[in-house]
Order: structure tokens, then sequence, then C-alpha cells
């Protein structure tokens, strides 16, 4: 009764401050986000620069047949103003560096716009230059890739393409692949091959995707850095040392405190996933772990405030924290950025864990293990937090 009394008292306070609402404000705000900004299929935005160095009459041929198959569209040209600008280029087949010079200058270019027929959704962007120096430049200013398409007189294509230099040693492969033989041959035989499903596969569309990120950065996260900005309140107000002289137990009072985060946090992500995800999660594990994570990074806030007197000093340890813990986001946004020490974050298995939930088919086992992981893991730091609590009212 005296932990539900504490619980209630530690609500009505909350609720007369304004980190409660700034919570809740912040949710609103995130949820407007989804709905009018992020849209469910999000739209291409990827460029790439073509130069076809061969006779006129052929390239037109070429690009007429995509057009009648829908796969590329016409649409109107596009200027492009260049600065003047000095680069090298890598020949990464002879090893051969080529230093390029250009002035200011302006272009207008034939742009075509290619899509994909199976679903029709936009795939990127074609810019067709008249010569190719222009085409590298435009890759080089624009941070994107570019091709020369050459054509021999047996009528056999060959492709030259310009890289950033970053792109994925697979990507890389991947061109290799695709011309080490007659591009139209490697296509019918990779249209040949018999494809057997074994289980639809859920996917979240691009607004559904970024739930998970929403709930646990401005959710658990959000409750680790308002759990240490309550205690310091409390440490200004002199109600940590007078505790000292009062008969409630001090892990009583730090867990009303893990309670009073983890409602706010209850409140804000409902209001971030229902109205976007519908009955689609299975709502009891999206709880259980949203209750169980929210108490671990509530008690680690709990911890980390403990070796601080007030937020200014704890400021530089918290902001390192939190970027730590954000750090995976970036592996969840480009799954192929996906280094093993990343994995070692809590965030990791948070985000992933979430995604499971959003999903159709949630694989409860991994699910159930993040929850029992950081089941362990708050425990262990709200013991640590309550002794050095306890240690703090002697001195």
């Amino acid at each position: 009764m005296k932990l539900l009394s504490s619980y209630i008292k530690e609500m009505k306070i909350a609720s007369r401050g304004f980190y409660f609402y700034i919570e809740v404000f912040m949710a609103i705000i995130l949820l407007a986000i989804l709905l009018f900004v992020v849209k469910e299929n999000p739209v291409s935005n990827k460029k790439e620069f073509i130069y076809f160095d061969m006779h006129y009459e052929v390239k037109s041929t070429l690009l007429q047949k995509d057009i009648k198959k829908g796969s590329l569209k016409l649409v109107e040209p596009t200027e492009f103003k260049m600065k003047a600008v000095d680069f090298t280029v890598e020949n990464k087949k002879t090893g051969e560096f080529k230093t390029y010079s250009f002035d200011q200058k302006t272009s207008i270019l034939e742009t075509y716009k290619k899509y994909d027929l199976t679903t029709g959704e936009l795939e990127t962007t074609m810019y067709v230059s008249d010569n190719e120096d222009e085409a590298i430049r435009l890759a080089y200013q624009e941070k994107t890739g570019g091709a020369t398409v050459m054509m021999d007189d047996l009528g056999e294509a060959s492709y030259k393409y310009y890289i950033q230099g970053y792109e994925t040693q697979r990507l890389k492969n991947l061109l290799y692949v695709l011309h080490n033989q007659n591009p139209t041959t490697f296509q019918e035989a990779y249209d040949q091959q018999e494809v057997t499903t074994l289980a639809d596969v859920p996917i979240l569309n691009n607004r559904q995707n970024m739930i998970p990120i929403f709930v646990v950065f401005m959710g658990s996260l959000m409750g680790l850095f308002i759990v240490i900005a309550y205690i310091f309140l409390d440490k200004d107000e002199g109600v940590v040392k007078a505790f000292a002289v009062t008969p409630l137990p001090m892990w009583k009072y730090l867990l009303s405190k893990t309670m009073v985060i983890g409602t706010t946090v209850l409140v804000s992500s409902s209001i971030i996933t229902i109205p976007i995800m519908g009955a689609q999660p299975n709502y009891l594990l999206f709880y259980l772990l949203l209750i169980l994570s929210t108490f671990a990074f509530s008690s680690f806030g709990l911890f980390v405030s403990s070796f601080f007197d007030n937020m200014s000093n704890a400021f530089g340890m918290l902001y390192i924290i939190m970027i730590g813990l954000m750090l995976p986001a970036f592996s969840y946004l480009v799954p192929s950025f996906d280094p093993l020490w990343l994995r070692l974050f809590p965030t990791y298995p948070l985000l992933q864990s979430m995604k499971e939930i959003m999903m159709t088919n949630t694989n409860v086992e991994y699910v159930l293990l993040s929850s029992c992981a950081f089941l362990v893991g708050g425990i262990l730091f709200f013991a640590l937090a309550n002794s050095r609590f306890k240690k703090s009212l002697t001195v």
C-alpha cells in the first residue's frame, strides 16, 4: 500500500510539472509527422547519369524499347547548373588516375523516369548526357552513380560505371555479375529460375517502419532522461535526504519514480503506435517489452544520477550515453550496415524486438528473450541505484 500511495503521490507531482506534458506533446508531434509527412511508400530520389556511346538511332531504339514496355517514361528536360570544379578519377581496371577540370556551366539533359514493372513504383530518375565527361562531372557533383553504355560493331553492349567510392563491395560484385556476359542472357536465365515461396513475408511500409525508432528513442530513452531530471529536482528540494528520517524505504521511492516514467511512456507510445498500426501488432508483447525496457533504462538512469549532484554536472555523461544508445538506429535504417560491435548496445535488440512485434508473424521467442534480458538488467541497475542512494543518505 505504501508503494501504491507513493506512486499516486509521484503521479500527482508529475502531472503538475512540465516533463510529463513534454513527453505527451512530443508523442503528438511525432504522430502528426508520421501521418502527414512520412509517406507509406516513399518516392525514390535516386539519380543516375548515363552517356550512350553509340549512334543516335541505336540509342533511340534502346530507349524506345523500354518506353514501350512501360519501364521508362520520357519527362521534361532538366537543367543543371554546374560550378567550376577539379577532381581526380581512378580507373579501377588499369589503376590509372585522370584529373578533370571544369568551368562553370549550365546544361539541359534529357530526363527519363524508370519504373518497376511489377509494382509500378518509381525506381530512379535517369539523365542522359551528350558526352561522357559531362556525365562524370554530374555524377561527381550530385554524389551519385553514372555509366557509359557502349555498343560494338556486333551489337554487343558493354558498360563503364562511375561510382563515388563508398559503395559496398556487394554492390560492386553485383555490377561485375550483371555484365560478365550478355545482359539479355543473364536476365533470361534469371527469369527462368523457379522460386518457391515458403510463407508470406510480412513487410512494413515506410511509415510503420519508423514506429520502433520513435517508440524506443522517444519512449524508453526519454524515460532515462526524465527520471534523471526528476531525481535532480528532488535533490535540489532536499527530498532525497529527507528519506533518512522517514519510514518509507528508499527502494519504494525509486520504484515509484520508475512507475511514473513507465506510465508516461505507455501513454506516449500508445499515442504514436495505435493510430498507425491499428490492430496489427501483438499488443500484449508490445506493452510487456515496453514496460520492462522502460524499467531497465529508468533504473540505469537512477544509477547514473546517483553519481552527480545536479543536471549540469551530469549533462556531459548523459549526452555521451544517449548518443551511444542511438547508434543502432543506423543499422536499423540501413540493414547493410550491421557490424558485430553494434549488436552489443541494448537498443539494438530492443529495436529489432519492436520491429518483430509490429509484424503480422512475430518471433515470440526473440521478443520474450529480449524482455527477460531487460528485466534482469533493470533489476541489476535498480539494486545498484538503491545501494548508491542509501549510502548517500549517510553522508
